[in-house]
This record gives C-alpha cells, sequence and structure tokens, in this order.
C-alpha cells in the first residue's frame, strides 16, 4: 500500500528518493500505527508538489487554488446531473391542475414541453444566446419550468388550496407572505399593516416541486419543475474531490516549474495567477453569503444549483478572464530553462585525469 501512497510525491522525488522512504516506513512501521503512517506520507507527499521548501505562503496559495477548482468542479458534476434527469412533461402539470383546481377552467396552461433541462429567455442555450449569458444576463440561465394560470383565486383559495396539497400527497411548507407592493418607509401613507400580500406555497412530490402564488389582486399562479436528481449529489462530491485533487496537482507542477526561474518569469506568473483568483473568488464571496440569507429568509423544497453560489453564469466573464490569465501562467511555467549543473565536491577537479 505504501508504495502506491507515494503518488503522492512528484515524478522526480520519487525517482530520487522512493526507495528510501519505504526502506525508512518498514522500519517505523512496526512501531506506529499504519493510518499515522499512511497520512504522514500523503501530507509530506502532496507539501514536497509544492517545492518552495522555504516558502510558507506557497501552502495558503495552493489551498485557495485547490479549493476553488474543487467547488466549480463541483458545479460542473451537479450540471451534468442535472442534464441526465428526467424532463419535465406537459401532461403532468394538467394532472396537477385538474387535482387542485376540478371544477376551475385555467386561463393559461403550457401544452408542450420545455425544449431543455436548462433554459434561457425561455430557449435552450446556443451560439446566438451566449453573448446573453457572458454579458450579464447569465442569472436568466436556470432550470426549465411549466406555468399555469387563473384570472381569479375562490374565496376560500389557501384553505381549500393546502386541503387538496395534502390529499394528492404533496409535501408542503408554511405559506410565505410577501407585500405586493412596497412603499416609502416613513411615509405618512405608508403603513405596512395595510399592504395586501402575496401567498407563496411551496410543495413536493416525487421529483416534482410546485409553487402556487395566490395573487392579493385575486390571481392565481402554479410552477412545476423538477426536483435537484438523486445522482447529483454524489456527481458533485466526485467533481468536489477531483478538482481539489487536480488543483493541487497543477499548481504544485506550476510551483516547482518556476521555483528559482529569473525575476522576468515569476514576477509575471505571481501577478497573473493573483489578478486570476481575484477574477475566481470575488464572485464568490459576494454571492454565497447573499445566497445563504436568502435560503435562510424562506423556505426551499429546492435549493438553488450549485454554481449560483459561485456567482455563476451571472459572473462567467470574469470566470472566464481567470481562466486566460491561468493559462498564461501555465504557458509561462511550461517555459524550457536549464537547470545548473551539479557542482563537484571539494577537493575534486572537474576535469579528467591526464593519461
Amino acid at each position: 500500500m505504501h508504495r502506491w501512497l507515494l503518488l503522492a510525491y512528484p515524478r522526480d522525488y520519487r525517482r530520487a528518493r522512493g526507495a528510501e522512504i519505504l526502506d525508512t516506513v518498514r522500519d517505523v512501521g512496526s512501531a506506529h500505527r499504519r493510518a499515522r503512517v499512511a497520512a504522514n506520507l500523503v501530507r509530506h507527499g502532496l507539501r514536497a508538489r509544492l517545492g518552495r521548501p522555504a516558502s510558507r505562503s506557497v501552502v495558503a496559495w495552493a489551498a485557495v487554488f485547490a479549493v476553488v477548482c474543487g467547488l466549480f468542479a463541483a458545479s460542473f458534476g451537479t450540471w451534468l446531473a442535472w442534464l441526465g434527469s428526467r424532463p419535465l412533461d406537459h401532461r403532468d402539470l394538467a394532472a396537477v391542475v385538474g387535482q387542485l383546481y376540478p371544477d376551475r377552467q385555467a386561463g393559461h396552461l403550457d401544452q408542450d414541453d420545455p425544449p431543455a433541462v436548462f433554459l434561457i429567455y425561455g430557449q435552450p442555450l446556443d451560439a446566438d444566446l451566449l453573448p446573453e449569458l457572458l454579458l450579464g444576463d447569465g442569472g436568466e440561465y436556470a432550470p426549465a419550468e411549466l406555468t399555469a394560470s387563473f384570472d381569479q383565486t375562490p374565496a376560500a383559495g389557501l384553505t381549500e388550496l393546502r386541503q387538496r396539497l395534502d390529499a394528492a400527497g404533496w409535501e408542503q411548507s408554511e405559506p410565505v407572505h410577501s407585500h405586493a407592493y412596497d412603499c416609502i418607509p416613513g411615509h405618512p401613507r405608508c403603513d405596512p399593516a395595510t399592504i395586501p400580500s402575496d401567498i407563496t406555497v411551496y410543495a413536493a412530490r416525487g421529483d416534482h416541486i410546485l409553487a402556487v402564488e395566490l395573487g392579493a389582486e385575486g390571481s392565481t399562479s402554479l410552477t412545476l419543475s423538477r426536483a435537484t436528481p438523486g445522482a447529483a449529489y454524489p456527481a458533485g462530491l466526485l467533481g468536489l474531490a477531483l478538482g481539489t485533487l487536480g488543483g493541487w496537482v497543477l499548481f504544485g507542477w506550476a510551483s516547482r516549474r518556476t521555483a528559482g526561474r529569473h525575476t522576468l518569469v515569476q514576477g509575471p506568473a505571481k501577478v497573473l495567477y493573483g489578478v486570476a483568483m481575484l477574477f475566481w473568488t470575488a464572485p464568490i464571496l459576494s454571492s454565497a453569503p447573499l445566497m445563504l440569507a436568502h435560503h435562510l429568509s424562506e423556505p426551499h423544497p429546492r435549493w438553488h444549483v450549485p454554481w449560483e453560489w459561485l456567482g455563476q453564469p451571472t459572473l462567467s466573464l470574469p470566470f472566464l478572464l481567470g481562466a486566460v490569465l491561468l493559462l498564461l501562467v501555465l504557458g509561462v511555467a511550461a517555459l524550457p530553462h536549464r537547470r545548473p549543473a551539479a557542482r563537484p565536491l571539494a577537493g575534486t577537479s572537474g576535469s579528467q585525469p591526464a593519461v
């Protein structure tokens, strides 16, 4: 097993010291727990991948890069799992409307299935809509939905709705009341107690999410969407693990390649990396707290997709700019350079003896 754990070390390090490390492990293995020895091997191996033994900050920078890579990879894995989920069927919406309001005719009822799992402005993402996604309208990229609406709500709308949801097997949350409109705080005519409220009821059944909104003006609307697919959770965890490990290995390769290089190489690489991390982490640090506050403020039968917590795709342009800068860093690290020749030991001559 320990031989496989040596993969945590860079290849050159394994070739030079692998046998010595294994001999040491065999000598101390009987006196220490195997788990502890294995953990130490992995820990020191991952640190050796970063090079720069005298640097302390390199570990922190590598950790930042690895975690961010892991988060983006987890989002990508979740997105792939979403693409494999069961598509929405407009007949399911018609059945739900018939269960909840059997004696009423819907003023609007979607009659077609959504063309894709995710839509932007009601259309699948394509080359024509890609500029919209990258230039600030990425928030419109969201899971597909089916909608229905009624012009009027029955007098006992909320009570009757909740009873029928229970009878149909829907697991519902407490109704959410929100003001139908806002007014200027402190204004003489602004009395929040007199503002009418819109009421929204969220419910879940199987792989369906239902939102029923009872408008203060008397209208009713229903929105049917897909619940988070079960495969999204293992896919996200796998992406997180692979992305974090891959980010650490990639950072270590670039770190070792630029260590000891000329200032004209190390300087641009550090600047490009710093700016790239700013482009990648700023959307995360600004979006994640807002998303958390949003989730805590009202019930969510389905949490927002992971990439929205990272500010994507709303802030996808900074992400792409950061990716370009990181590619430049890798290009700088890949530049060929001469390794210093080994110095002869004291007391020896670098020339061959005369014959």
